[in-house]
């Protein structure tokens, strides 16, 4: 199973500023509207102007992309004190991909002390607000019991949940191969090798231009094949070819 390690960290802090792009929301606000703009098209300085009185006013939405512009030092002196500060607020005005950023920074122990147990809490609700990420992320959470009780069924719920939804989250490809392992060595599921075979497939079949996803699906079918029948093996394409994962 793949991860993403950055400083030490499983996941690593690249996810923290890399998922800014993933929560593009609709804004009303003249100033955040004309901040997020700015943010997106790399005119820091002018973010920053229009993103702070909104986050000052409250707005969630201004909170966490200042956070974000603190957190990278991106039209301001790099403040990760203070991007937290930033982020915290969204955070706990429901902001998903602020919770998930809150999550991440516990875990890595960078801007907060270092507290797996809350990393895990924000993790979740992160993943109960519908961020595919987070939902990816809580259940290898569960799975090797990092702030949480090891649990192989509630990390499945979890790996399953999160590659129903938007395809573009950044854990997608991973989530299938890791569906395609728990079902090869019965973690969470009853051992299903045509069910494994079946996530191996879509992590295949979605990877193009990936090729660390494709070597490591197509590795993972050659070994399977080894084991299934070419009936079971048909059975597996089928049903990859008839599940609808992502949007």
């Amino acid at each position: 199973m793949h991860t993403k390690k950055v400083d030490g960290s499983e996941f690593g802090l690249a996810a923290l500023t890399a998922v800014a792009t993933l929560f593009q929301v609709p804004v009303v606000i003249a100033g955040l509207a004309d901040g997020y703009e700015a943010y997106v098209s790399g005119e820091y300085d002018i973010a920053y102007t229009e993103l702070l009185p909104a986050a000052q006013a409250g707005d969630h939405y201004a909170a966490y992309y200042l956070g974000l512009l603190y957190w990278g030092g991106n039209g301001v002196e790099r403040d990760v004190d203070t991007a937290v500060v930033w982020l915290n607020d969204a955070a706990a005005g429901g902001h998903t991909g602020a919770q998930l950023m809150i999550a991440l920074a516990y875990e890595s122990g960078q801007g907060v002390e270092q507290d797996y147990h809350l990393g895990a809490v924000w993790m979740s609700e992160a993943a109960r607000g519908g961020n595919s990420d987070a939902q990816y992320l809580l259940g290898i959470y569960y799975r090797d019991g990092r702030g949480v009780v090891q649990d192989y069924r509630e990390a499945y719920a979890w790996l399953e949940r999160s590659v129903t939804g938007d395809r573009s989250n950044a854990y997608f490809l991973d989530a299938l191969l890791s569906l395609g392992s728990a079902r090869e060595w019965g973690r969470g599921q009853p051992q299903n090798l045509v069910e494994s075979y079946k996530w191996y497939a879509l992590a295949a079949g979605y990877s193009a231009g990936e090729a660390r996803i494709y070597d490591s699906a197509g590795r993972a079918m050659d070994a399977l094949s080894t084991r299934m029948t070419a009936e079971e093996i048909a059975e597996a394409q089928r049903r990859a070819d008839k599940i609808q994962v992502g949007s």
